[in-house]
């Protein structure tokens, strides 16, 4: 997607722009002998900068050559390679003799390869070259551009030229998504059975959870819509049953439970729950009150407001001489619909809280420890081919959706990060290490994976391939004294739909090493499932923040208003002023009907530079 680099690549040489030349040993230039001094030094103009330097033999002044650069201390040396040069010769017979006198391959890659290294003065051998050009020769032409630029970061941060390397860099500079290789390897492992069984469920498991980021909290949601489906009598009642047959599979509740025992086996099960959490022994009705009392104070899944009203009537029943079963099953359904109701409002507050203080309401042990029983009853609801069931699988979908702001999109983020284990090698210099944490996430079992001499090769060239495309963001992320460039790729899946993200950050370091949060670009590529390729530049000016939006929907500006205000709000929140959003798209040149680079244009209809 070269559209994406575009802007990437224009935050990237803004800084470059009239810095003087700096040479390497190894490096290939071309210049002009301009003047001659005694002592073989020489005066050689490179592009529009001078400087003077050793020539090992002696040449005439005006002609132009191909150097290589031996030495630059304690003065520049220079090394001819090809030379003199017509200068009224074109570039490609100019590039044609260099590759002759440096017995390169012919080729229209090694041409393309010769005319990018010597225009962004890169310093490679013979050997260098050879390397690259299989590279390039390996590479789509539609990546051609992000490939040399790869192979140039390659280059500047002196790492090889390998293909493993290559492609960890490729996929950054392509903005090309996590999610087919993670897909890849997933379906290589459940086809192969050379991986041990609890290395694969961990594995399996840490995948599901990246897939499914907010399937806990939909599991939650959908116990609180079942919840008050089940204990409203005015319900269709072969819904109810539906209801009812899934809360059993998954065992919320127990086997014997039916619609007309439904109120007494809830009034009994809550009554055993509050005996069980009492140090009381519940002999008498004023000791069953005291403990049911003291348990719906205790109630983590209940407001202030509710806990009064079920303690109200609970009161009011036993000081009146009114206490019969019947009050225990109006209790019983008064705090089911309550939870029912908290759980579709609330399911990503009650899915942070531990499930154990759900199940624990329904009196039974072995279910109150097992915290999976609520995760389970999602994907049991998505089994069935109930329609009633289906739809409230959606209202629960829909109910975790409008609950997501931008701290739980953050604390998302940063859950799937660590997940995926990113910083695992990072974390294991810290000082406190969670070695049993750490180790559970993807990466290092992926690691474990490759070591494993029992591991087919399939298995193990697929966790490798993923191995190194999860390396490519920290390869690709630079530090140039007190500016940073910082890059994040993250597969993320929200309700079904694969969104891959790109995130790359430009800006500096304070003098005690933490981010400037005054100043910084911010750039997110990302393929989303419905707006398909989207670029969203932010840019931070002394705590301004302006935002664009780059898309080719045309309805973006009217479906982006109302949440500007919002945009608006929560960055005042954390101390930072909106100066606006702009929505524009992007150019592509009509003739060749490929998108241009680096050629920056300003346009009334609102778009500023050329892709």
């Amino acid at each position: 997607m070269p559209f994406m680099n575009s802007i990437g690549t224009q935050v990237a040489t803004q800084n470059n722009v009239n810095k003087p030349l700096v040479l390497n040993e190894g490096q290939m230039i071309h210049g002009r002998i301009r003047q001659l001094f005694p002592g073989q030094l020489a005066e050689v103009q490179i592009s529009e900068q001078k400087m003077v330097a050793k020539l090992e033999v002696p040449m005439r002044a005006g002609d132009s050559y191909y150097f290589q650069v031996t030495s630059i201390n304690p003065e520049v040396q220079l090394k001819i390679i090809s030379g003199p040069t017509d200068s009224q010769a074109n570039p490609g017979r100019q590039l044609q003799s260099l590759m002759q006198a440096m017995h390169l391959p012919k080729s229209p890659e090694m041409t393309t390869l010769l005319t990018f290294v010597l225009k962004n003065n890169i310093p490679m051998t013979r050997e260098n070259l050879l390397q690259a050009v299989h590279l390039l020769q390996m590479t789509p032409s539609t990546n051609q551009h992000e490939a040399l630029l790869s192979i140039r970061q390659m280059i500047e941060i002196k790492l090889p030229l390998t293909e493993s390397l290559f492609r960890s860099l490729l996929g950054v500079a392509t903005k090309e998504g996590l999610h087919s290789v993670v897909n890849a390897f997933k379906a290589a492992l459940l086809k192969d059975s050379s991986v041990g069984s609890q290395t694969r469920a961990s594995v399996i498991q840490v995948l599901n959870q990246i897939e499914k980021p907010f399937a806990l909290a939909t599991s939650h949601a959908l116990l609180g819509q079942l919840l008050q489906v089940l204990v409203d009598n005015e319900q269709d009642a072969a819904l109810r049953f539906s209801v009812l047959q899934l809360l059993k599979e998954s065992t919320v509740l127990p086997s014997q439970t039916s619609l007309p025992n439904l109120s007494s086996t809830l009034a009994s099960l809550f009554t055993k729950s509050s005996d069980r959490q009492s140090i009381n022994h519940a002999g008498s009705l004023s000791a069953r009150v005291e403990n049911l009392v003291k348990f719906i104070s205790e109630q983590p899944l209940l407001s202030i407001e509710q806990k009064g009203k079920l303690i109200s009537v609970i009161h009011q029943a036993y000081d009146s001489n009114e206490w019969s079963p019947k009050v225990m099953q109006r209790f019983a359904n008064a705090l089911l619909q309550m939870i029912g109701e908290n759980l579709s409002t609330n399911p990503i507050q009650f899915a942070n809280q531990k499930s154990r203080d759900l199940m624990a309401l329904f009196g039974d042990d072995e279910r109150a420890v097992d915290t999976g029983k609520v995760a389970s009853l999602l994907q049991n609801a998505e089994r069935s081919n109930n329609v009633g069931i289906q739809k409230l699988v959606q209202l629960a979908e829909t109910s975790v959706s409008n609950a997501i702001d931008g701290k739980v999109m953050k604390e998302t983020i940063q859950t799937i990060f660590r997940s995926l284990g990113f910083n695992y090698e990072a974390l294991l210099l810290g000082n406190e290490v969670q070695f049993d944490r750490l180790l559970q996430s993807l990466k290092p079992q992926l690691l474990t994976i490759i070591n494993d001499p029992n591991v087919t090769n399939t298995v193990r060239k697929f966790a490798e391939q993923l191995v190194f495309r999860m390396n490519g963001p920290a390869l690709a992320s630079v530090e140039q004294g007190v500016n940073h460039q910082l890059i994040m790729q993250l597969p993320l899946v929200f309700f079904g739909k694969k969104i891959d993200a790109t995130l790359q950050w430009n800006g500096r370091m304070r003098d005690n090493e933490k981010i400037d949060a005054d100043f910084a670009r911010i750039l997110f590529y990302l393929n989303l499932h419905s707006l398909q390729k989207t670029v969203v530049d932010m840019q931070v000016q002394n705590r301004i923040v302006t935002v664009t939006v780059y898309n080719e929907d045309s309805t973006l500006p009217e479906i982006g208003q109302p949440l500007q205000e919002r945009l608006r709000d929560g960055l005042e929140s954390v101390g930072y002023q909106l100066s606006g959003v702009f929505f524009k798209s992007f150019i592509v040149d009509k003739k060749s009907s490929q998108p241009l680079k680096n050629v920056t244009a300003y346009d009334e209809g609102g778009v500023d530079f050329r892709v």
